[in-house]
């Protein structure tokens, strides 16, 4: 009876690095995108004034509440993916919580989307989307970190 070779896992080392990769990239590019918004940076973004402070963010929270949660929640993800990338995380834990916030962050953007009414042809569009584009690399993010099979 010959004995049968398990088939290596995939380099765990690759894959945590990759998936830390695509995270922190995600949740960079949402961190600005909800930076463009809030400060109102998109000329088109006529539904949508820049907030002038704190008072102004809290009367307007309502209308600002998932832009915010989607900026949390890529500061989250950039704890998350450091940790990760530490090795003070599970990698399967870590993935977990990436994929969350991943969706987090793409439910709240497209949840701001109908809130604040900005038109297809406006300005906010492309932060809006990059935000999206954002938070789906956060998935993939959790989905390659998963992969490496610690």
């Amino acid at each position: 009876m010959a004995a049968q070779r398990r088939a290596g896992a995939p380099n765990t080392r690759a894959a945590r690095i990759s998936g830390v990769a695509f995270s922190v990239g995600g949740a960079v590019v949402v961190l600005g995108g909800v930076a463009s918004i809030l400060v109102g940076q998109p000329a088109a973004a006529h539904d949508l004034a820049p907030v002038t402070g704190p008072e102004d963010l809290v009367q307007r929270f309502g209308q600002m509440a998932p832009i915010v949660s989607a900026a949390i929640a890529a500061a989250l993800v950039v704890i998350v993916a450091g940790l990760l990338g530490l090795r003070r995380l599970q990698a399967s834990a870590a993935s977990m919580e990436l994929m969350v916030l991943g969706l987090v962050i793409v439910f709240s953007i497209a949840g701001a989307l109908g809130r604040v009414g900005h038109a297809t042809h406006g300005g906010v569009m492309g932060a809006a989307v990059a935000c999206l584009m954002g938070g789906t690399a956060v998935v993939a993010g959790g989905i390659v970190a998963v992969l490496g099979r610690e």
